[in-house]
Parts: C-alpha cells; sequence; structure tokens
C-alpha cells in the first residue's frame, strides 16, 4: 500500500513538473513570436521614417521643419503605438519566467536613460511647461522629441534584428537626397522647389532638407555609412555601392558651403583612419576615400563654373577645396600614396609602426585645437607680434568677435553669460527641453531685443551649450555621456562587425557638427538610430541579447 500511493505521489509530480515545462514552453515561444513580430514592426516603421523625413515637404521649402516634424510624429505614433501594445505583452511574459533578470544595462544605455530622467525634471525645473513638452515653433526638440530619440535607441538596441534592412533605407533615401542637393548646386532642380525663388534664396537652400545647415546635419550623419561599407565590406558589389555613395556625398559635401560639415568630415575620417591603419588592405581603401574627396572637389570645380549662381558666396574651407592649388597637390599626393601601397603589397606590414602613426596623428589633432583655439583668444586680445597678427586677421576664423562664425560670437557669448547668470536650480536641472528661447524671453527679454531684434533666438548654435542651457549641468553630462560612451565601446568591439565602426564615425561626426549647431528632427533621429543600431550588435556580439529576443 505505501509503495503504490508513493508510485501515485511521483507520478503527480511528475505530471506537475511537465505540465509547468510545457506552460513555460508556451510562453517562451509566444514571447519569441511576440519578439519577432516586434523587430519586424520596428524596422517598417523606421524604414519608413528615413524614407518620409528624407523627402515629405508640404510646400517646397516653406515651413519645411514643421512638415517633417509632423510626418517625424505620425510615423513615430503610428509604428511605436504598436510595438509598444506588443512590448507589454512581451514583457509581461518576461516577467512571469522571469527573464527579465538577463537584460543587463550598458554604460551608455544608463546614460540614455538618465538623460530621459533629467529632461524630464527639466520640464517642471523651467517652468516653461507646453514650449517644454512639444518645443519651440519650427524647431519642435521638446521632450517629447526627446523621449521619441530615446526610444529609438533602446528599441533598436533590443530589437534591432533587422537593422540592414533599417540601413538600407537610409542609404537608399540618403543617396537620392545627395544627387539632388549636387544638382541644385548646378542650378538644376529635378523636384520643383526653386520654382519662384530668388539666386539669394537658391544659395541658402538644399535638396530635400531646407537651409543648407540643416541638410548638412542629415549629410554628416549619413555619410559615413557608406563611407563604411567601401572600406569594409567584403563583397565587391558592396564596395561599388559603397564608393558610387561616397562619391555621391562628398560631391555634395565640397558644395554645401556649410564650413562646420568639415570639421565632422575631420571627425569621422579620424575615426576610420584609427581602423584602417590596422591592416593594409584597409589602409589602401582609406587612400582611395582620400583620392575620391579631393577628386570630388575637383569635379565639382569645373561642373559649377559650367552653371554658377553669382549669388553663391563660398565659405572659407569650400573656397580652398573647391578652387585652392593646395588641394590639386593634396590630390596628387593621394594618388601616388595609393600607387605606392598597393606596389608594396607583397612586403611586410609594418603594423606596429603603423599604430604609433595613429597615435601621434590623434595626439597632433589635439595640439593642433589647443593650437587654433589659443591663437585666437591671443590674437582676439592683440596680444601677438603685429607680423604675425597681420596674416591672422586675413583669416575669418582668427577674428574672435561678435560676428565670428556667422555670428557664433556674439550668440556663444551671451548664451554662456545667460547660464552664468542662472540660479542654482536652472543650472543643475535645466529650464526645459527646447526652453532656451522661452527663457530667454522671459529673463533677458531686453537684452535679445537689442542685439537680436525681432528675431527669435532659439538655441546656442551648438548642441552641447543649448543642452546644458536646458537640462542643466546633469542633464548636458547625461547627454554627452551617451556619445562618448557609445563610441569608446563601439570602436574597443569595431573588429566584430564594421557597422560598429560606421556607427561610432556617425556619431563623432554629428557631435563634431553639433559643436556649431543645433538639434532637430533632419539629424537627431538618425543618429540615436545609429547609436541604436550599433548597442544592438554590441549587445549580440557579447552574448547580451536573449535568446527569445529580437
Amino acid at each position: 500500500m505505501t509503495a503504490a500511493r508513493s508510485k501515485g505521489y511521483d507520478d503527480n509530480m511528475s505530471n506537475k513538473i511537465k505540465k509547468t515545462q510545457n506552460i513555460t514552453a508556451n510562453h517562451l515561444f509566444c514571447a519569441a513570436n511576440i519578439s519577432s513580430a516586434m523587430a519586424y514592426v520596428l524596422a517598417v516603421t523606421l524604414s519608413v521614417m528615413c524614407v518620409v523625413v528624407a523627402f515629405y515637404a508640404k510646400d517646397g521649402y516653406n515651413q519645411i521643419g514643421n512638415a517633417k516634424f509632423a510626418v517625424y510624429r505620425v510615423t513615430m505614433l503610428a509604428g511605436f503605438s504598436f510595438f509598444l501594445t506588443l512590448g507589454v505583452f512581451y514583457l509581461l511574459l518576461l516577467l512571469r519566467e522571469k527573464r527579465w533578470r538577463k537584460d543587463r544595462l550598458s554604460v551608455t544605455d544608463r546614460c540614455v536613460l538618465a538623460y530621459l530622467l533629467f529632461s524630464t525634471i527639466a520640464v517642471a525645473s523651467g517652468g516653461f511647461y507646453e514650449n517644454a513638452l512639444w518645443g519651440s515653433f519650427g524647431w519642435n526638440m521638446g521632450w517629447m522629441s526627446q523621449f521619441s530619440f530615446v526610444l529609438i535607441y533602446l528599441a533598436l538596441s533590443r530589437f534591432g534584428k533587422h537593422n540592414r534592412a533599417i540601413l538600407g533605407a537610409f542609404g537608399g533615401s540618403a543617396f537620392f537626397v545627395f544627387v539632388i542637393a549636387v544638382l541644385h548646386r548646378m542650378l538644376i532642380d529635378p523636384i520643383g522647389f526653386y520654382d519662384g525663388l530668388q539666386g539669394y534664396q537658391m544659395a541658402q537652400f538644399l535638396s530635400t532638407m531646407g537651409q543648407a545647415t540643416w541638410y548638412a546635419s542629415y549629410l554628416v550623419v549619413a555619410l559615413p555609412v557608406g563611407v563604411a561599407v567601401f572600406l569594409f565590406a567584403k563583397k565587391p558589389w558592396y564596395r561599388v555601392l559603397g564608393g558610387i555613395y561616397t562619391a555621391a556625398g562628398f560631391a555634395s559635401l565640397v558644395t554645401q558651403n556649410s564650413d562646420s560639415a568639415y570639421f565632422a568630415m575631420a571627425g569621422f575620417m579620424m575615426v576610420f583612419f584609427w581602423v584602417c591603419v590596422e591592416k593594409r588592405e584597409t589602409l589602401n581603401r582609406f587612400v582611395e576615400v582620400c583620392t575620391l574627396f579631393f577628386a570630388a572637389g575637383k569635379v565639382m570645380h569645373f561642373l559649377m563654373k559650367m552653371h554658377p549662381n553669382p549669388d553663391l558666396k563660398y565659405d572659407f574651407i569650400t573656397a580652398l577645396v573647391l578652387d585652392g592649388a593646395a588641394t590639386w597637390v593634396l590630390l596628387g599626393v593621394c594618388l601616388l600614396l595609393s600607387l605606392f601601397l598597393y606596389r608594396r603589397g607583397d612586403k611586410p606590414y609594418p603594423a606596429a609602426g603603423m599604430l604609433r602613426l595613429r597615435r601621434a596623428a590623434l595626439a597632433l589633432i589635439v595640439v593642433a585645437i589647443i593650437a587654433v583655439t589659443g591663437l585666437i583668444a591671443l590674437q582676439s586680445r592683440g596680444l601677438l607680434p603685429d607680423s604675425l597678427d597681420r596674416k591672422l586677421s586675413a583669416v575669418s576664423y582668427f577674428n574672435w568677435d561678435k560676428e565670428w562664425g556667422n555670428g557664433r560670437g556674439r550668440i556663444w557669448s551671451f548664451s554662456m553669460k545667460m547660464f552664468a547668470k542662472e540660479s542654482i536650480k536652472h543650472k543643475f536641472f535645466g529650464v526645459g527641453p527646447d526652453c532656451f528661447s522661452s527663457y530667454a524671453a522671459a529673463v533677458h527679454g531686453e537684452e535679445v531685443a537689442l542685439l537680436w531684434g525681432e528675431k527669435m533666438l532659439t538655441n546656442a548654435h551648438n548642441e552641447w551649450l543649448t543642452t546644458l542651457i536646458d537640462t542643466g549641468l546633469f542633464g548636458a553630462a547625461a547627454y554627452i555621456g551617451i556619445f562618448v560612451s557609445a563610441v569608446g565601446r563601439f570602436m574597443r568591439a569595431r573588429q566584430q562587425d564594421y557597422l560598429l565602426a560606421a556607427a561610432a564615425a556617425s556619431a563623432v561626426s554629428y557631435m563634431a557638427y553639433n559643436f556649431f549647431c543645433y538639434q532637430q528632427v533632419c539629424c537627431t533621429p538618425f543618429v540615436f538610430m545609429m547609436l541604436g543600431i550599433g548597442e544592438y550588435l554590441l549587445r549580440r556580439q557579447t552574448g547580451s541579447i536573449s535568446e527569445i529576443s529580437g
């Protein structure tokens, strides 16, 4: 009897265990299906976003920023409403099976979440609730936009399985945007946006993006993706497509006429140089990219002469690249260096020496930045010898005054004084996302009117200074931490997937460009998209992606 009872008990326990295992298996199966669906929904949403933000315009260039933000908002609401609904069921299943503990937060994840937290606190800190929520008119970079950027990053970092498809939509759209910009600079308008515009207006607007500076902000995030494909792709036809994309991007970069874009290019080229010197093959390709850049400048020099716009006045670096004799010399040097490297293909590659060279190059760049900054400071105070002072005065960038950098001298000076006069609360927690203009008008209205008249000063024309004022010291530290931590982590793992180098290059390019510019719908969603893809690739390589995640 006892043996029979024991056997019955064992059978019951066995049945219960099997039932529990079946339930767990069913839950995990459902979670895997939901995860797969979320990855597809995310890929469709962001692919559509890449296309519509690139091309949509309601009425040509009239209020094009608002039009692009409107279509961005609709796309995000439609796609992420479905994505987050699925996410609720997915999270419930994870909680039921206690699988959520396997998702570890990276340093970049923590910075992103901290930035969202301090952006939320900044809304209350500033008190400009409506503007803080939706953003200033025409810019729309309020809390809702910041939340959408965080959402893009977090979603892609966990469910970015179809990142190649998203990048295909991004790169495909960008290529046609580049081509239209090149045609526009030759006064050829295939999309009809120039109808009714004067020459000076055509000089200010480009492609499907609006202002030339807005266009350049898109260019500097999108271009490194194609350059990375050309540099690192294994398949020949990928490299061909990457080369065509890079050539179109460079042809546009040398004619878009914003010197800030060249600082961005210096940033992403330094990232690629850092990676490429490790192998002879990639170093050869890097020299090919440099050759493409200088060749694009010379080709566009002649094409622009065929269809000139008399109202287009080149910035200093644009004039140097297009018309300068020095760039002919640099083109010749790149061609000779490329030939030299290919001829030495059968010789041992001095890897150790090249690694020392890249450290020296980075040190040289740091020293150059410090030296130029010091020369600007000394020249502006009249502390340099007369002979050197006269030579530097001929270059506008060494003349620090209110008009330096197309008026950035005045804007930066005012912005730093405004931050210095803020209360302790505003210094630490900010005045609210995209509330720079609201705070400036409320607290420094007379000075703003005196300096800029009826024009609205929407931001500091330096994203990092704007973020400091909008979200305070804590928010700015978290925001900068997102980029610095991501670039460092992506570069350390770059050998695992070349798209990690692409993501790092796009982030560095964005950081450099927006030292002189600002957040906007034309660029910021895309750089967070690249950061999210990079984080996904890194998590996948390190085994942080759950077996039931996307």
